[in-house]
């Protein structure tokens, strides 16, 4: 998720970052409704809690950064599923197809780009305060992908190990 150009202002950081918040806010809601429709009710209160924290951290950039719009490009930069205009047609396809662990995995993956988007920012910007803000929100992209984790950890594989299936461990096969 690296920018196209150097962020050199707080400004410049808060587009970004506006932008980050806002695509996460959006599929986690959605993911939230994906896996109420699919009675999982504790991953729907998971994601929407999420869309619900995203949804402020982009009212609280929105407040502090004042009338600032995220430019297309950099919204279509940090888009979960699609690299163009947002699809609907994609969006109905994935409500049809995700499955728990793969809804827990893209979100996973969106906050550690998010992360390492602003911890690498954070190293290399000489503005002391883009500097802070980005480590403010490389904290929180951490918070959100931990706990995102400790939910695909507990979310049972569905795939079947079918090498383990029919030789399990300790079994003499020789």
């Amino acid at each position: 998720m690296a920018p196209p150009t150097p962020i050199r202002s707080v400004t410049e950081l808060l587009a970004h970052a506006l932008a980050i918040e806002r695509e996460a806010a959006e599929r986690y809601a959605e993911f939230a409704r994906f896996m109420a429709d699919r009675e999982r009710g504790e991953l729907a209160d998971l994601f929407a809690r999420l869309a619900r924290l995203e949804r402020d951290h982009a009212r609280f950039i929105q407040k502090r950064a004042g009338p600032l719009h995220a430019p297309a490009v950099i919204e279509a930069e940090v888009r979960w599923l699609e690299s163009g205009p947002p699809e609907p047609a994609v969006h109905e396809w994935l409500a049809r197809m995700i499955g728990p662990r793969e809804a827990l995995a893209i979100a996973l993956g969106a906050e550690r780009r998010a992360q390492a988007f602003f911890a690498e920012l954070a190293e290399s910007v000489d503005d002391e305060g883009v500097r802070r803000m980005a480590r403010e929100f490389a904290a929180e992209e951490a918070e959100h992908a931990a706990r995102l984790e400790r939910a695909l950890a507990a979310e049972p594989d569905p795939r079947v190990d079918w090498e383990q299936l029919y030789d399990p461990p300790g079994n003499a096969t020789e």
